[in-house]
């Protein structure tokens, strides 16, 4: 919302035959601008909530009265008939809150309660330390679990993918938001350099768009590091005699920020495979 031009690279997406969807904090969210995006064609906003209140939000943001702004700018977007979901990134601090949230999202009109678990890499490597433990993580991953079935509102998890491990254990099956790490396979990030990577918190290029001609098919096609990470047999640890690596994969943009290998096993796993999977 800092850029002056964002609503005309909304419509000119919109023109590609793109849609445009907008992460923001509620910053600079008000009658004024929802309109203006309205119009410009955007399809849908998300929100970060970090906290059930402004105590924890707010200290987790550094900003005094984020919660606040962040909680006018969901309701106004909702006023305005625009789809949006809340995004919180779960650590330490605010794990427990977690079910607080997920209703606080359902309250103010959120299509989907989408939380992040913590990759501490970038701004986030300020924040390792705060990363759950194994058995707190696997707490989380049935609470979820337990949102999912019973939450009148939709929950996705991001860089989670052990979650996939505990739907399907409970025997739910087909849930397009539960499908594991898509990093590499059927997900892709861009950077604002033109680097093709598995994930935003993967900082490893998989190749340039621009030194590559903006053939994304080719970089996408033959990249090397691209096939290392589709190639489970590449896996290491127990994330590699895991039953579950075909669906859950692991997080490998963690493993490399707490391990140096994103071929490692994530270290955040409690789990513990039941056989030794011969590859």
């Amino acid at each position: 919302m800092e850029r002056s031009d964002i609503y005309e690279l909304i419509r000119h997406a919109g023109q590609l035959g793109l849609k445009a969807c907008a992460a923001t904090c509620g910053y600079s969210i008000n009658h004024d601008s929802i309109d203006k995006l309205k119009q410009a064609g955007v399809s849908a906003l998300s929100f970060s909530l970090d906290g059930s209140g402004a105590a924890t939000h707010d200290k987790f943001r550094g900003t005094d009265g984020a919660f606040d702004l962040t909680i006018k700018a969901a309701q106004i977007t909702r006023q305005a008939g625009i789809r949006f979901q809340i995004n919180t990134t779960i650590t330490k601090i605010n794990f427990e809150q977690v079910p607080a949230i997920a209703q606080l999202a359902k309250d103010i009109g959120a299509d989907y309660f989408n939380p992040f678990i913590l990759v501490p890499t970038g701004r986030g490597r300020q924040l390792a330390e705060q990363t759950l433990e194994p058995v707190e993580y696997e707490k989380l991953l049935n609470e979820l679990l337990r949102l999912k079935q019973q939450a009148r509102i939709g929950v996705r998890v991001t860089c989670g993918p052990q979650f996939a491990r505990v739907c399907g254990a409970a025997g739910i099956k087909g849930h397009s938001d539960a499908p594991g790490c898509l990093g590499g396979r059927e997900f892709a990030f861009i950077s604002c350099r033109g680097d093709v990577q598995t994930c935003g918190f993967l900082d490893i290029s998989a190749g340039n768009l621009v030194e590559n001609d903006f053939d994304f098919a080719k970089i996408w096609q033959n990249s090397e590091f691209l096939k290392r990470i589709r190639n489970v047999s590449n896996y290491k640890g127990k994330c590699r005699d895991c039953e579950y690596l075909a669906v859950c994969r692991g997080c490998r943009a963690r493993a490399y920020a707490l391990n140096g290998d994103y071929l490692s096993s994530d270290a955040i796993c409690n789990y513990q495979p039941e056989y030794r999977i011969i590859r």
